[in-house]
């Protein structure tokens, strides 16, 4: 009898704790948090390994073919449109440059020379003193004169140009990519060259 009392007591016993327990466990239990639904955005956040590579490479060439005597510039460098990026020597396009001068002055000279000789002529042929194939000469001398000096100041202005090309300078604004050129190398003007040119530098 005793026996089967103390078995009740003990199942109760197991079912009170497992009660309490079970109690306990739900006490504890985080509550769900209610949130109203809305639009959000999510943050995807990807890591890769690879080379960056540039949109636009520009190869610079120069104008003036001769030998580089600077190059102020170096591989990684931010530079402004208009910036030096190298010197070809300059001593034949200055040259050239003197010379074309010195046409020009020789060209309206002799301009002034043909316009004073065919203010005489129109004077003398008023007057009957010379004839009209002599008239004629003179206007044709001022013509050729006055093209003459035409063609010395296209000339020198090309002189001029040449001069300015032995500046080689960033045709864009961007970051120096590669030097193909070093001091001292003498470079071939793409107009010049039907390889198309010594590249010095890429951008």
């Amino acid at each position: 009898m005793n026996r089967i009392v103390n078995r009740h007591l003990a199942i109760a016993l197991t079912a009170i704790i497992a009660g309490a327990a079970a109690c306990g466990h739900a006490d504890t239990a985080p509550p769900y948090q209610k949130i109203p639904v809305a639009r959000r955005d999510i943050v995807v956040t990807a890591t890769a390994s690879g080379v960056i590579q540039p949109i636009l490479t520009l190869s610079v060439k120069s104008k003036a073919s001769g030998e580089i005597l600077a190059m102020p510039v170096q591989t990684g460098d931010e530079v402004k449109k208009g910036q030096l990026l190298a010197r070809v020597d300059p001593r034949i396009p200055q040259n050239n440059l003197t010379q074309a001068e010195a046409n020009l002055a020789v060209a309206k000279a002799q301009l002034d020379n043909a316009t004073a000789q065919l203010k005489r002529s129109e004077a003398l042929f008023q007057s009957q003193s010379i004839t009209q194939a002599g008239y004629d000469s003179a206007q044709l001398a001022s013509a050729t004169a006055r093209a003459a000096v035409a063609t010395a100041q296209a000339n020198l202005q090309t002189a001029k140009d040449a001069m300015e090309d032995t500046q080689v300078r960033a045709p864009i604004t961007g970051t120096i990519l590669e030097i193909d050129a070093v001091l001292g190398t003498v470079i071939s003007s793409p107009t010049n060259d039907v390889g198309g040119g010594t590249v010095i530098l890429k951008m």
